[in-house]
């Protein structure tokens, strides 16, 4: 297991580039191969290079688990096309949401246990996602915040959210996702933890940035030992 500090396109924000599970870790392109090793041995995946209609924020396009990959309408043919091959090599699901919300990865927050969305997306939205997921589905949002996926990063042991999230809440997402959860931030105070971390539950990547307080909260709020 390991914590990896590393900096994306001179970027901490790693959770805004990529997107993972325990099994594959989706990576845009420009990223040197040495970085993309380091990134395969942190968290015990394997790493794909794709982008989502083009772009290179795929952490804010794509949400996913170990039982699927939900990825936002912007999606190519081609790019479809080969995230197709992704996933039936993995056994993964599969879908592509519609919405007029599509950043995909801020609209949910979740592990193999269960999840959080958007409440703007639609009754259907909610059912596909929790067929792809396999997990049941709830839509809330937490500190007052609908991008859920900045608020939070949780892996199959443990989740990290935003500070000043309130008591009930955080009770309600350890409730939701079934595992402890505790307040911290990464990259020198940033309190979007979604935005500055991807985590497996082998290990996770932050930025440059973030002290060693933070890289002790990020390892023990995840299980990374």
């Amino acid at each position: 297991m390991a914590l990896l500090q590393k900096d994306l396109f001179n970027s901490p924000y790693s959770g805004v580039f990529c997107a993972t599970n325990d099994l594959v870790t989706l990576v845009p392109p420009g990223i040197p191969d040495d970085d993309m090793e380091a990134i395969s041995e942190a968290l015990g995946t394997k790493v794909e290079v794709i982008t989502i209609g083009g772009s290179s924020v795929l952490g804010t396009l794509i949400a996913m688990n170990n039982k699927g990959i939900l990825v936002s309408n912007l999606i190519t043919t081609l790019e479809l096309e080969k995230l197709e091959e992704i996933t039936a090599a993995l056994d993964l699901n599969l879908g592509v949401l519609s919405e007029r919300s599509n950043a995909i990865g801020n609209n949910f927050l979740l592990n193999d246990s269960g999840g959080f969305c958007n409440e703007r997306l639609s009754k259907q939205s909610k059912v596909e996602s929790e067929k792809i997921f396999e997990v049941d589905i709830t839509s809330q949002s937490l500190n007052g915040m609908d991008t859920l996926g900045m608020i939070g990063c949780a892996n199959t042991k443990g989740g990290l959210c935003h500070p000043e999230i309130s008591d009930n809440e955080k009770e309600v997402m350890e409730k939701v996702l079934k595992v402890p959860v505790m307040e911290g931030t990464v990259n020198f105070g940033m309190p979007l933890v979604g935005a500055g971390i991807i985590s497996s539950s082998k290990g996770a990547i932050c930025g440059r940035q973030s002290t060693g307080v933070e890289l002790g909260r990020v390892e023990e709020a995840l299980k990374l030992f």
